[in-house]
């Protein structure tokens, strides 16, 4: 299992980017907690196997969101024991 903490840009707030991401997360069973942040963009924390499959599902989206880019750190360690929606 790796650990990112993922930027998202683009139209991902007040479009339901958060609830999509959380809904995705748990169906998959990934850790970590998804945020709006006050510049407009998502702060994503996410434990997971399949990173190029999880950047996928955000892009494709829910018709009404739309994810321009993403900026990913890989981090060392996570700790949640669910994925959360956070502010």
């Amino acid at each position: 299992m790796r650990h990112y903490k993922i930027t998202a840009k683009g139209k991902v707030q007040g479009v339901g980017f958060r609830n999509f991401t959380k809904e995705y997360a748990d169906s998959k069973g990934y850790k970590g907690s998804v945020e709006n942040l006050p510049n407009g963009n998502v702060e994503i924390f996410v434990s997971l196997d399949d990173l190029g499959d999880f950047l996928e599902s955000l892009q494709k989206g829910n018709g009404r969101m739309k994810a321009t880019s993403f900026e990913i750190e890989h981090l060392d360690i996570l700790e949640f024991s669910s994925f959360e929606v956070l502010k």
